[in-house]
């Protein structure tokens, strides 16, 4: 069930300052603890609220049944009536309905005969006193709290406008002074054109060149911020190993880094993605230099298209069925099992195409390796039992999992329909 959290409610004559993040739950605490200091009117107010911004809710029984009983306590007949009918409709099979006053079902009884509610004025004047004398209470505090924050900000303007001119001179000079040195700082990131796909599961490397354009010399925090799944990591070409995460470069120089990356083995032939190189002055971290080297992954792209020889098969028959593996992907697939389940309608009889095992209804084949572009026939043959209805549909799940990616597939095949001979 959907929740509309988190929503964004300016109430009608309210100014932006009261704009209020609304959420269900909250909505009804409070209508709750309303009813819980008889304020009814107010109670109704936050479920209304509740009802028509989240008529989803899973708190719609219990709201249901807050809002009757407000309605009971207020003296809104009508509104008890028609609430209490909408919760025993909507909630017919809730055990909350052995919690339900007499009073209440009275009410909605005597309005589903038609009869026409009439309002309790005694218990409305007496809902309207509470809701008058606690909206007397906040507009009481309200103002006190206001008052006292007009002689803070008095007393605060007094203090500021004595400060303010030095404090103002002082930062100006500062922010200039920093924003000489951030604009001085100038950094190019080259990355090498082209871009070889990876083997999925694979190790890329793509060479990049830092240039140091500014006046000064620089140190960089250098970082590959992707997905952990990438294990990227910054290298130098003259080093075997070890991340490169701190550089240092002279106004002018060049030095050539290599962002070393691994392919994740659940990318698909084709994928494509962006791995940002970025670099932050150490001396001004807001001050930062990033570059985007793309890259494409290259994997086997296994499918399975699996159909009966026949249509139509009687019982006591052998239903013969053609298994096509075939990739469409742009490396070679190894390692591939492929596991067929039989259906419990038919009984195992032969098996081909390429070295399987046979064991509890389930055929595993082995296929070492399938070229791109190239496919795979293999065949299982299975009786029918003749204890199977007519018009059964006998399907064959074929389940293949890829040891080289690391990933499991399933298909379904045509079905094999039962018939009388």
């Amino acid at each position: 069930m959907a929740l509309l959290t988190g929503f964004l409610v300016l109430f009608p004559g309210a100014p932006p300052s009261l704009a209020t993040e609304l959420d269900d739950s909250s909505l009804y605490v409070e209508a709750f603890n309303a009813f819980q200091k008889k304020d009814y009117l107010l109670t109704i107010d936050k479920v209304s609220q509740l009802t028509q911004f989240f008529p989803d809710s899973p708190l719609r029984d219990i709201t249901l049944l807050l809002l009757a009983r407000a309605g009971l306590k207020s003296g809104d007949n009508a509104l008890a009536a028609k609430t209490i009918t909408q919760f025993t409709t909507e909630f017919s099979e809730s055990p909350l309905k052995t919690s339900v006053e007499d009073e209440l079902l009275t009410l909605g009884a005597r309005q589903n005969k038609g009869e026409k509610m009439s309002l309790d004025k005694t218990l409305r004047a007496a809902a309207q006193k509470v809701r008058n004398d606690q909206l007397a209470v906040e507009r009481a505090i309200a103002l006190k709290a206001e008052q006292e924050r007009l002689a803070r900000e008095r007393a605060e303007r007094e203090r500021i406008a004595r400060d303010k001119a030095e404090a103002e001179r002082k930062e100006r000079e500062r922010v200039a002074a920093i924003k000489a040195a951030k604009e001085a700082i100038k950094l190019v990131i080259g990355v090498s054109s082209g871009n070889r796909p990876i083997e999925a599961g694979g190790t890329g490397q793509i060479p990049l060149e830092l240039i140091n354009r500014g006046t000064k010399r620089e140190e960089f925090l250098l970082s590959v911020p992707v997905s952990k799944e990438y294990a990227a990591l910054l290298t130098s070409p003259e080093k075997s190993a070890g991340q490169m995460e701190r550089l240092t470069l002279a106004p002018g120089e060049k030095h050539k880094v290599n962002l070393t990356f691994r392919m994740p083995s659940d990318r698909v032939d084709g994928f494509k993605a962006l791995l940002q190189i970025k670099a932050v002055s150490a001396t001004y971290n807001d001050v930062t230099f990033s570059k985007e080297a793309a890259v494409t992954a290259s994997a086997p792209l296994v499918r399975v298209v699996a159909k009966p020889q026949t249509a139509r098969v009687a019982r006591g028959e052998t239903a013969k069925y053609r298994i096509s593996v075939l990739n469409a992907g742009s490396l070679t697939a190894q390692g591939l099992s492929v596991r067929v389940i039989i259906p419990s309608e038919l009984d195992f009889v032969d098996a081909s195409g390429a070295d399987f095992r046979q064991a509890a209804g389930i055929v595993t084949f082995r296929v070492d390796a399938l070229e791109t572009g190239h496919l795979k026939e293999l065949r299982i043959s299975a009786t029918v039992r003749e204890s199977v209805v007519e018009k059964q549909e006998m399907r064959l799940q074929v389940e293949v999992i890829n040891g080289q990616l690391q990933r499991k597939e399933i298909f379904t095949s045509s079905p094999a329909v039962v018939h009388t001979k």
